[in-house]
């Protein structure tokens, strides 16, 4: 059976791709994976909650601003409550997210889960912002070494009006405490975008180390972002 420290398991409340003025708060919205994670990086979420509480913090580097995030979550009666905060470059106004994300049914082993939550974003300056909940679907195959997930949600975009976004991602245990990834996921009109990464465990249950790197699906496409954090694993009550 899955614990929520399992290190695919780990819960990413907030996991933004990319930071381009407009489209930047519906990307902190999608990462509700990211309440996904499957754990960061992953934008995908995955359906789980965390156990306790966990503090990620990664940096990212846009095509556009670049961003250093800071993420806490804690699970407090069956419900993970999380709140982002990201810093930009380039002059562009701070970033903040408040999330909530609860299992609808919990994940197994060779079986199935399935999440739903809800984010809050908006930019330093205003609390008006952008709404997104998210349905999260995670399947486990082989005890566990591949795992498959899949969203469905709907954001309510202050700026760029109403969107329906999904995702879905494959990642596999190479060897053990060692995961690759692969997702494909849309957020906006458009063409989707594609993320491809990596987290090992150095310290199990306590610490993870991730990298990824990610674009639009698309021969022409210059959205890229590059991304390397950690998340740290503890217990506050």
């Amino acid at each position: 059976m899955y614990t929520k420290n399992h290190v695919a398991l780990r819960d990413a409340t907030v996991a933004p791709t990319k930071s381009l003025s407009l489209t930047a708060l519906a990307v902190v919205l999608m990462g509700l994976s990211s309440l996904a994670n499957a754990g960061r990086p992953l934008i995908t979420d995955d359906a789980t909650i965390v156990d306790d509480c966990q503090l990620e913090s990664w940096w990212q580097r846009n095509r556009g601003p670049n961003e250093f995030w800071l993420v806490p979550a804690c699970q407090v009666a069956g419900i993970e409550w999380g709140f982002g905060y990201a810093n930009q470059t380039a002059g562009e106004p701070d970033l903040y997210e408040l999330a909530a994300k609860t299992e609808l049914r919990t994940l197994e082993t060779n079986s199935w889960g399935a999440t739903i939550g809800f984010s809050h974003g908006f930019a330093q300056g205003s609390f008006r912002g952008d709404q997104h909940l998210n349905l999260a679907v995670t399947h486990s195959f082989a005890d566990d070494a591949w795992l498959l997930h899949s969203n469905l949600g709907y954001a309510n975009n202050r700026d760029a009006g109403n969107e329906v976004t999904a995702g879905i991602a494959l990642e596999r245990e190479v060897i053990a405490n060692h995961w690759a990834f692969a997702e494909v996921f849309r957020e906006e009109a458009g063409r989707p975008f594609y993320q491809l990464g990596y987290r090992f465990e150095p310290k199990a249950e306590r610490l993870q180390l991730d990298i990824s790197y990610g674009n639009r699906l698309s021969s022409s496409a210059n959205e890229y972002w590059l991304s390397a954090g950690f998340v740290f694993y503890f217990s506050a009550f």
